[in-house]
């Protein structure tokens, strides 16, 4: 959603990362309760998640605030998501067939730590890493797609209520664009509920099908400007 906005909405990176923040907050809150619904979470592993990534989004949003090269950081979200979407394409059982999953022990919850420190710090920059930490869960901890988001939705939930509030008050973007700010609150609501039941409705297999179709257009777009 964040290449969309900064070419069809806004091209001032700061607004278009707080208005995709907007949206995927409320979209994120939707999802979740939703997801809730159907399976319980493995408390331990929640609260790693939660707690690293707000460390790791706090760095990413304190140092977007400095002069950087923003080409540079468009360009490096272009290329992962093509590579995210050529690896799906070719893991064919990846997310989809349903295996043992790794006994969440210490060992477990440290890689989740490493890494939602870091994949955080990215999201502090530009937003748009939750398929990463989806891919992580797959392929770390052996789960399904659909598995996968009743971890990432609930915590991206509650990391953007926080982003998301310090960079409406930097920006000023509702007193600037209050029209813009609720139309996005509401498709965010909205896209959140049916793409959430959606994947209950249609499994796995459509997940990823979506997936790899929607990261490989927009990595190519945000690739060639």
């Amino acid at each position: 959603m964040f290449p969309l906005i900064l070419m069809f909405v806004t091209p001032v990176y700061l607004d278009a990362l707080t208005v995709n923040k907007i949206a995927t907050m409320f979209m994120t809150i939707a999802a979740s309760r939703i997801h809730f619904k159907n399976k319980k979470v493995n408390i331990p592993l929640f609260l790693v998640l939660i707690i690293f990534g707000l460390i790791g989004t706090a760095i990413g949003t304190y140092l977007v605030q400095f002069k950087f090269n923003e080409d540079l950081f468009k360009k490096l979200l272009a290329g992962a998501l093509i590579f995210t979407s050529v690896y799906l394409f070719f893991s064919k059982e990846k997310g989809i067939k349903i295996r043992e999953h790794r006994k969440i022990d210490f060992k477990v919850l440290v890689y989740t730590a490493f890494f939602s420190i870091l994949i955080n710090i990215l999201n502090g920059l530009f937003g748009g890493t939750g398929m990463f930490t989806t891919l992580f869960f797959v392929l770390v901890v052996r789960m399904t797609f659909i598995e996968s988001m009743l971890y990432m939705m609930p915590t991206y939930a509650i990391i953007n209520i926080f982003q998301t509030s310090y960079l409406s008050y930097t920006t000023s973007i509702i007193e600037r664009a209050p029209l813009l700010v609720i139309t996005m609150a509401c498709c965010g609501i909205l896209g959140g509920v049916i793409g959430t039941k959606l994947q209950y409705l249609k499994g796995n297999v459509w997940v990823k099908r979506v997936a790899i179709f929607v990261t490989i257009i927009l990595g190519i777009k945000t690739l060639i400007g």
